[in-house]
């Protein structure tokens, strides 16, 4: 069994990883040139507010940045 969720997961990572800087998203494709459907997961994670897109470049929203700060629950 697949986790269709595997791809937004790799995304979400890579931009946390970048985090505070913005990235390109051809970098951001680059990066993640083993990942599947790399726009198409960004599209989503941007659609749910998890990332944010200025122009061509991407990051983490500021809740994502937070929630992570807050550590586990």
């Amino acid at each position: 069994m697949t986790d269709p969720y595997a791809s937004q997961r790799r995304v979400l990572g890579a931009l946390l990883e970048a985090h505070p800087h913005l990235i390109g998203t051809d970098e951001l494709t680059a990066r993640l040139a083993d990942v599947p459907r790399v726009r198409e997961a960004l599209k989503v994670l941007i659609e749910d507010g998890l990332a944010t897109k200025l122009g061509e470049r991407v990051g983490v929203s500021r809740p994502v940045v937070r929630y992570r700060a807050l550590g586990p629950v």
